[in-house]
């Protein structure tokens, strides 16, 4: 997965066929949801949403008529693509053969919880979640006091681990790999700006970054979520966060499937599974409760002057 809720490409590497592609966004309602993207450019076309009175569900997925279905997402591998690809008028040939497919919802409020699934034929017409999710934790940016009062505001990022699958007492443990820019402009920035090429996202000479282990593990619960919040000096607009995720490939425990090391070494960071890169914009000049949007970047910086920090 290559992108941010608002806008993202998933490959489909379920090792079968998928006729549809659902995003669970757990304690939103439908009216949270501004928007989506969908027809004409997705092969799925315009998702429905539905909820069960505590998630919303974003559903993409194919029609069914006479024992056939309209429209399918081949499983296979594909490069990484930055986010804003696979659709029409983005990557020639597509739909096509191509296995991967760009998804997108708009919301006005941050969801406790994302979930991403590829959907399967279940027979008969129905379709069935693959046997596993998307393991890419969509982080989660709010707007908290200033922890020194000479700065207006204070933003707090947090990423959860993934849950387990289905039969799994704990979910495999998956690598982090954050970065955090903290940039300074006259006015927000559009999500229409955050795209490579565009003159307000430079590329990146230079980084600084941390790695962490994520796992659901109650008996270890800074495994489970990230939290880190800092302050933002007068005169910033915006912040971006950016995030990468690995396999871990580390020993687990036999007995529960604890990851069995949580210090960072490249020998156990394995296979590259996507990115997740939010930004979040305060209104201008900060004289009261901020309002916010969260936004997709295909890279992790934006414009001007940039303070990072850890």
């Amino acid at each position: 997965m290559y992108g941010s809720l608002s806008n993202f490409d998933c490959i489909n590497d379920t090792g079968q066929e998928a006729h549809g592609f659902e995003i669970e966004l757990d304690n939103c309602s439908p009216s949270d949801v501004y928007s989506t993207f969908g027809a004409p450019y997705n092969r799925y076309g315009t998702p429905t949403i539905t909820t069960d009175g505590t998630n919303t569900f974003v559903r993409y997925e194919s029609t069914y008529n006479n024992g056939a279905w309209a429209a399918g997402t081949v499983s296979g591998t594909y490069s990484p693509t930055g986010g804003h690809s696979l659709f029409n008028g983005a990557t020639p040939g597509y739909p096509g053969n191509i296995p991967g497919d760009h998804f997108g919802v708009a919301l006005s409020i941050n969801p406790s919880n994302t979930v991403y699934t590829w959907l399967l034929d279940g027979g008969g017409g129905t379709l069935v979640k693959a046997g596993s999710s998307v393991k890419i934790p969509a982080p989660v940016l709010k707007q908290v006091a200033a922890a020194n009062p000479v700065n207006p505001l204070a933003v707090q990022a947090v990423i959860q681990a993934p849950p387990p699958e289905v039969g799994q007492q704990l979910a495999d443990a998956i690598w982090a790999k954050v970065f955090i820019t903290v940039v300074e402009n006259a006015g927000p920035v559009e999500l229409d700006d955050l795209v490579l090429g565009n003159a307000v996202v430079p590329p990146e000479t230079e980084t600084e970054i941390e790695w962490i282990l994520l796992q659901d593990d109650p008996a270890n619960p800074d495994r489970q979520e990230k939290m880190d919040e800092g302050d933002v000096a007068a005169g910033n607009e915006s912040i971006t966060r950016c995030y990468e995720f690995y396999n871990y490939i580390g020993e687990y425990d036999p007995e529960n499937h604890e990851a069995l090391s949580d210090a960072y070494d490249p020998s156990l960071v394995g296979d590259y599974l996507g990115n997740q890169n939010v930004a979040f914009n305060f209104a201008a000049a900060i004289p009261e409760p901020a309002t916010c949007v969260l936004l997709g970047a295909l890279m992790g910086c934006v414009t001007m002057a940039r303070r990072r920090s850890r």
